[in-house]
C-alpha cells in the first residue's frame, strides 16, 4: 500500500499535536480516494510509519473509522479498507430515515426566519460546488444544520452518528454528477416544506430523499 510516493507528491506525514485525529483524517482521505481498494488489508506497522505516529494513536484512528464504516477489525485478520455493503446501507438508512423524519417534522414547527435564510445561503453555495469533496462536505453541513432547528441535542447527535457510519456511501454519491444533482434538487424542496411549516410534507420528502438514495446505492454496489 503506498500511501505516499516520491517526487513532488504531498508528504501525508502528519502533525504528531494531535496525532489521532490527524491519523484519523489521513486514513479517511486515502481510503475515499480509492488509493487502498475495498477489502484490502491495513497494516498497521507501515501505516504508522508513513504518517509517523506510533502504534497507540493508530490503532484510535483506526477504531474511529470503524464506527464510520470505512474499516473493518477483525480479530484473526487485522484491520482492513471494508467494502460497500447493501444489507448494511440498508440498515443505515432504514433507522436514519425514522429519526431524521421525526426531526424535519419538528423542525418544521420551529423554523425561525434565520433558520430559513441559513439554509437558502447554504444551498445557494452548494449548487456552485462542482468538486465531489466540496459538495461532500457542503451536504453534511446542510443536514447538521436542518435538524439542528428541532432543538433535539440527543436527536441530532444520533443521526450525526449514523450519517458518519455512511460516510463510504454518501462519497460514492458525491462521486456521481446526477446523483449530486438529484440531491440538490431534493434539498431546495425540503426547505420549502420547512418555509411553508408543513410537517407532513418535510417527513414525505425526507423519507422520499433517502429512499431513492439508498435505491441508487443498491444499483451500483457490487457484491
Amino acid at each position: 500500500m503506498a500511501l505516499a510516493r516520491e517526487g513532488g507528491e504531498v508528504s501525508r506525514r502528519i502533525d504528531r499535536t494531535t496525532a489521532t485525529e490527524a491519523a484519523a483524517k489521513a486514513l479517511r482521505a486515502i481510503i475515499l480516494s480509492g488509493e487502498v481498494p475495498a477489502g484490502a488489508p491495513l497494516r498497521q506497522d507501515e501505516i504508522a510509519g508513513r504518517l509517523g505516529v506510533s502504534r497507540t494513536p493508530l490503532r484510535e484512528a483506526l477504531q474511529r473509522l470503524e464506527a464510520e464504516g470505512l474499516v473493518r477489525l477483525d480479530v484473526h485478520r487485522g484491520a482492513m479498507v471494508a467494502k460497500p455493503s447493501i444489507a448494511q446501507v440498508s440498515e443505515i438508512f432504514e433507522l436514519q430515515e425514522v429519526l431524521e423524519a421525526m426531526a424535519g417534522r419538528r423542525a418544521a414547527a420551529l423554523r425561525a426566519d434565520a433558520d430559513l435564510a441559513r439554509l437558502r445561503d447554504m444551498l445557494a453555495t452548494h449548487a456552485r460546488i462542482e468538486d465531489p469533496a466540496g459538495w461532500e462536505k457542503a451536504n453534511i453541513a446542510f443536514h447538521a444544520q436542518l435538524y439542528e432547528i428541532a432543538g433535539k441535542p440527543l436527536l441530532s447527535e444520533l443521526i450525526g452518528v449514523l450519517r458518519n457510519r455512511s460516510g463510504l456511501y454518501v462519497h460514492m454519491l458525491a462521486a456521481a454528477p446526477e446523483g449530486r444533482s438529484r440531491a440538490d434538487r431534493e434539498h431546495q424542496e425540503m426547505v420549502a416544506a420547512l418555509a411553508d411549516g408543513d410537517g407532513d410534507r418535510m417527513e414525505v420528502l425526507i423519507r422520499h430523499h433517502l429512499r431513492t438514495t439508498l435505491e441508487w446505492l443498491k444499483s451500483v454496489i457490487d457484491e
